[in-house]
């Protein structure tokens, strides 16, 4: 069993974080975040349910629930203040996330900007304790995040379409062997992991995600 908390978060700004903790009532040293992409929320499939399954598993988790697409002050904002603006965000939430216990491992799960958010985790909290992350639709053009995802090592899973403008298969080759990681790539998926113009197919592509996230879990 857990409860639903919200963490009192204070990224950019000193502004609130949306969050969403789902605290087991048992004691537990897993803790696992969930960073979502710019219009992709913490609640829709991709995320959901690698939530839930690590909810299952006896885990804390942390949905980060930043809802950039919807402010017009981040949408008017330079690039690199945008970046700075993500980056408090997502570490504030970390670090408050991390204060809830003493963990002795972490999962880091992020979907399309939400990959650079745990980029750049991986970067300035060298100490997380037996990281691992699961790389949802990266951005394996953004040359930056993929030498942090390099850098570090730690157990890794990447999940993208060939559809996706993302998809590089050449960079994902690079960062699977310098992580010793996964892979799963799906013929036709798009950047929401779906196929195009076919609901069914794109309903079996995310079993199929969630069964290959199930096994790198264990």
């Amino acid at each position: 069993m857990y409860s639903f908390e919200t963490l009192n978060i204070r990224g950019y700004r000193d502004e609130p974080v949306a969050n969403t903790f789902l605290r087991q009532k048992r004691e537990t040293r897993h803790l696992a975040v969930l960073f979502p992409g710019l219009g992709y929320t913490a609640h829709m499939p991709v995320l959901y349910y690698p939530g839930q399954l690590l909810v299952d598993r006896g885990a804390d988790v942390l949905r980060v629930e930043y809802a950039y697409i919807r402010r017009p002050d981040y949408q008017a904002a330079p690039g690199a203040e945008r970046a700075r603006w993500l980056y408090a965000d997502v570490s504030a939430a970390l670090d408050l996330a991390l204060a809830q216990r003493e963990y002795g491992q972490v999962t880091l799960i992020g979907k399309s900007i939400g990959t650079r958010a745990a980029g750049h985790l991986l970067s300035t909290r060298a100490h997380l304790p037996r990281l691992q992350c699961i790389w949802l639709t990266p951005l394996l053009r953004d040359q930056a995040l993929c030498a942090q995802i390099k850098q570090v090592k730690h157990r890794a899973l990447f999940v993208i379409g060939t559809a996706d403008s993302q998809y590089d298969a050449g960079t994902l080759a690079e960062v699977r062997q310098a992580t010793g990681g996964d892979s799963l790539v799906i013929d036709g998926a798009d950047h929401g992991l779906e196929i195009g113009g076919d609901v069914v197919q794109s309903i079996r592509v995310m079993q199929q995600v969630i069964e290959r996230v199930q096994k790198f879990l264990g």
